[in-house]
């Protein structure tokens, strides 16, 4: 085997080991990409839970009558 035959035969190995390389980066590229789209879309929806959980204890809170009915229940307690 000549100089410029072994030359040639270790640039191809070379070409065909970047292109299995590219390929397997590409595929991890997909499935960390799947699984980070995954973990945005809980995390999306535990916001919107806490959102609305927050909202509601706002409401709970700030509602006079509420407010009134708790003194009434800490007098009553109370005596």
């Amino acid at each position: 085997m000549g100089m410029w035959t072994a030359i040639a035969l270790i640039s191809v190995a070379g070409i065909v080991a970047g292109i299995f390389n590219d390929r397997g980066k590409r595929r991890n590229s997909r499935e960390t990409t799947e699984a980070l789209e995954a973990i945005h879309s809980k995390v999306d929806a535990l916001e919107n839970e806490l959102r609305e959980r927050v909202e509601t204890l706002e409401r709970i809170v700030t509602n006079p009558q509420d407010d009134l009915k708790r003194k009434f229940e800490h007098l009553d307690k109370a005596s």
